[in-house]
């Protein structure tokens, strides 16, 4: 017998897919998603949906039961990439393309959107439940870190929630099946830009001038050793450097160099040692030949998203009664990053992962490609996973999970325990408060 919710995401699937596109042809970078906040907004409206827009945080929209309860929180992201997109995935064209250069929707936040406000339109026929149910649709995913923002509002106005539940797109996976994991998920990172300062000079003379090129290579070296050196075998971490920029001309020595890059890995505490080795290590070599090592950016560590292991059991209900047992996959645990690891640290919390493959379909090449692409039919089973698990969730009273220890203080001190800045904004119109 198929599931309710998926019979009426079936009923919702032409308005989801009007969403979706209209999104994805309309994709606006992190923290500037301004029309796409406007249209999110006009959505809730037309369906009667009370919502607060959190200055540079995102919409934050809520349904009420019938009866008092607990409260659940269902988030989707919004914000695009600067990637230029390629009108076909790895065989046809695509159902629809970016229409803004250089920007586009590759990772699937527009169908995250699109899925969540078509629960939320579901769900607005359904009063009989106990509790609240909260819709995030969070901004600044992609780096920007405005989760700050709703994190500063839902503490200042107190606001309850017991358990927050999100996914994410996945093209690994084929269409109709739901991926999961207890425990991390998606890792933690520290991210890096750092200028050397040499000295210029004429490159036939060497010896008057000071390269960085030179002091770049060493470190580049001996950031090989590190990960060997100072962390567990067992402890996974990577790092990347993926952009060097220094000098213009060949028989320059150019006056500086700047490479940026990250670090990802699982454990916390794996995450700090690199982070201080890496740094004096640096400073060490700099010194060493002459430069100096500024650092414009080295932020981190992140936290990695964890999967609470309750909530993910109520997940894996909701989904066995969506699509059935044989849809349910155990997938590994990922080395991206993922901004869901706020609300993860804070509420007990399950990040499922949506399948979209298709390979008939070509639709194959990962998330941040310009190939990227999903099989729209995915919509339909995403949007009812929302109704489902939330309604699961709701439909008795749940105990705290005993072993989940939610971190232990505010927004700021978060932001400070990750080594974050204090997010630039760039609203400037008030927010409509709760």
């Amino acid at each position: 017998m198929m599931s309710r919710w998926l019979e009426e995401a079936k009923k919702e699937y032409s308005y989801t897919l009007l969403q979706r596109r209209h999104l994805h042809e309309n994709p606006e970078l992190t923290s500037r998603e301004f029309e796409t906040v406007a249209y999110i907004c006009k959505e809730l409206e037309n369906e009667d949906i009370l919502y607060a827009n959190i200055l540079d945080g995102g919409v934050l929209a809520w349904l009420d039961g019938k009866q008092s309860g607990q409260h659940v929180l269902l988030r989707a992201d919004c914000d695009a990439l600067p990637i230029l997109e390629s009108k076909q995935n790895e065989l046809y064209p695509k159902t629809c393309v970016s229409l803004k250069d250089g920007i586009s929707h590759a990772c699937g936040h527009d169908a995250h959107t699109a899925m969540l406000l078509t629960a939320a339109k579901i769900l607005k026929r359904e009063t009989d439940f106990a509790g609240r149910i909260y819709f995030l649709f969070e901004r600044g995913e992609e780096g920007g870190n405005c989760i700050y923002y709703v994190m500063k509002e839902i503490q200042k106005r107190k606001i309850q929630i017991d358990a927050c539940y999100g996914l994410h797109v996945d093209t690994a996976l084929p269409v109709g099946t739901i991926g999961f994991r207890k425990g991390i998920l998606n890792s933690g990172n520290v991210n890096f830009e750092i200028t050397l300062a040499g000295k210029t000079g004429h490159g036939s003379r060497p010896d008057t001038a000071n390269n960085p090129i030179d002091c770049f290579l060493a470190i580049g070296n001996a950031l090989k050793d590190l990960r060997m050196k100072y962390v567990a075998p067992d402890s996974p971490l990577t790092y990347n450097i993926g952009s060097v920029h220094a000098g213009n001309k060949r028989n320059i020595v150019p006056e500086s160099l700047t490479f940026l890059g990250t670090v990802r890995f699982h454990d916390w505490n794996s995450g700090m040692i690199f982070k201080e080795k890496m740094k004096k290590m640096i400073e060490n070599i700099s010194a060493a030949y002459g430069c100096r090592a500024d650092f414009v950016e080295f932020t981190g560590p992140s936290f990695s998203v964890f999967n609470e292991s309750s909530a993910v059991d109520i997940a894996k209900e909701a989904v066995e009664n969506l699509v059935g047992k044989d849809h349910v996959v155990e997938v590994p645990v990922s080395l991206g990053s993922e901004s869901f690891a706020t609300l993860s640290a804070f509420y007990p919390s399950a990040f499922l992962r949506l399948g979209v493959r298709n390979e008939e379909k070509g639709i194959t090449a990962s998330v941040h490609q310009p190939q990227f692409d999903m099989d729209e039919e995915a919509l339909i089973i995403g949007a009812a996973l929302h109704c489902e698990v939330a309604l699961v969730y709701l439909a008795q009273e749940r105990k705290y999970p005993q072993e989940f220890k939610p971190f232990a203080g505010t927004a700021d001190d978060f932001l400070q325990k990750t080594n974050r800045p204090v997010p630039k904004r760039y609203d400037n119109q008030e927010s409509e408060r709760l």
